[in-house]
């Protein structure tokens, strides 16, 4: 078993967000899964980008913002989550004093499987 805390992360600077990866494709015996954390601090974006591959489900574990999906956007808070399927393009804003930190479960990843639009 492995265990993990929010609190106690450390994070690593990927774009314009920092991440944790507490569970990668070994920990979940799946070839390409993975489950990270990523934090955006205040008033900070990601630029729309897609993945010709990868799955991904976001969950808003803390704060608030608005991601861009498929041209649509959608407010991000407490609680909510979305699934963003191959060729979705996404980005999330920050449009807030206070962080935005999202859960990310990923399928079907592989490296540089990002697609700036």
């Amino acid at each position: 078993m492995k265990q993990g805390e929010l609190t106690n992360l450390e994070w690593k600077e990927r774009f314009t967000y920092v991440k944790n990866v507490p569970f990668d494709e070994n920990d979940l015996k799946c070839k390409g899964a993975r489950f990270q954390v990523v934090k955006f601090e205040p008033h900070t974006s990601i630029e729309p980008h897609y993945h010709k591959r990868t799955t991904e489900i976001f969950y808003i574990r803390e704060g608030n913002g608005k991601i861009m999906l498929n041209k649509e956007q959608y407010d991000c808070r407490t609680d909510t989550f979305f699934l963003c399927e191959p060729g979705d393009v996404h980005s999330f804003i920050n449009d807030t004093d206070d962080d935005l930190v999202i859960l990310i479960f990923k399928t079907n990843e592989e490296p540089d499987d990002i697609y700036w639009s």
